[in-house]
């Protein structure tokens, strides 16, 4: 997932007009550009990727966004296409899915005691509890242990046939919400090139 920002034809017919001055001008919306993309995925991941809009447990998406240029006055925000993150990024979107299992009848959704405070799974799959047993409660499956033989069930599974998740569309609202920035970063590189500032 990744919005391409560049200038429009309009742009070279100016730079055009202004003969000499023209390549400085190109330099500087470059230059401008440049640090505008990467300040514009500092400010997606710290506004809108850090519990806001897409809650995480690693972090290793938020910090696979990313600003670079992608060409001449060609900028780009978001995940690179050889990010190990590649098989998630499109939760910044706003695409959506419906996850089912590839083996088997149910996904094991974590939950409960199973999870850190983090959020991050204390057992990948059921298989991993010794001693666990399922139980179906209120319609729904759910796998978890008892602690002797008076002790309560604990649920440490949920299973689901299939899950619904929609994109957070996090990196366009980021980018669109600071786009300005990145305006005012070209129009402090030209100011600089040309003498204005």
């Amino acid at each position: 997932m990744m919005i391409q920002l560049e200038m429009g034809p309009d742009f070279y017919k100016v730079v055009q007009e202004l003969g000499s001055m023209g390549q400085a001008v190109v330099d500087a919306c470059s230059a401008g550009l440049a640090k505008g993309v990467k300040s514009v995925a500092g400010k997606v991941v710290s506004g809108y990727l850090s519990g806001q809009s897409l809650k995480r447990r690693t972090g290793q998406l938020a910090r696979a966004v990313d600003g670079w240029m992608d060409g001449p006055l060609e900028g780009v925000v978001g995940v690179r296409d050889d990010a190990a993150v590649g098989a998630y990024k499109w939760l910044l979107g706003d695409e959506s899915k419906t996850i089912t299992p590839r083996r088997g009848k149910f996904l094991a959704i974590p939950i409960g005691e199973n999870l850190t405070g983090a959020g991050v799974a204390r057992f990948s799959s059921p298989r991993q509890v010794l001693g666990g047993f399922f139980v179906r409660s209120k319609g729904k499956l759910l796998f978890g242990y008892k602690k002797g033989k008076k002790g309560k069930f604990r649920a440490l599974f949920v299973l689901v046939k299939s899950v619904f998740i929609k994109g957070s569309n996090a990196l366009y609202e980021g980018v669109a919400g600071n786009i300005d920035g990145i305006r005012d970063s070209i129009e402090t590189e030209i100011g600089k090139k040309t003498g204005a500032v």
